[in-house]
């Protein structure tokens, strides 16, 4: 799903800007890291235990944008902003 529709069904209004990314976007951990401005070992963490849908490549793991997407407007709502959330 492109982002144009995403906004359009009101999907990226509830999180900040600067973690939209394009749908189809690869992240990697050092991405995710320096965005977040969380540590590696915890976005690792994140693949690992599921709260952060990934790909595991060679001990590496990959987000894709709509999944970053989701874990970051699943977290804003966990973290009291809105409807809570299992994150």
């Amino acid at each position: 799903m492109d982002s144009s529709l995403g906004k359009r069904l009101g999907w990226d209004e509830d999180i900040h800007e600067i973690f939209n990314v394009d749908d189809d976007q690869v992240l990697t951990v050092d991405m995710i890291s320096d965005m977040t401005k969380m540590s590696v070992e915890t976005v690792r963490r994140w693949c690992r235990s599921g709260k952060l849908s990934s790909y595991q490549f060679g001990g590496k793991y990959i987000v894709v944008g709509t999944d970053f997407k989701h874990f970051m407007r699943a977290s804003r709502r966990a973290m009291g902003y809105g409807i809570q959330s299992e994150i």
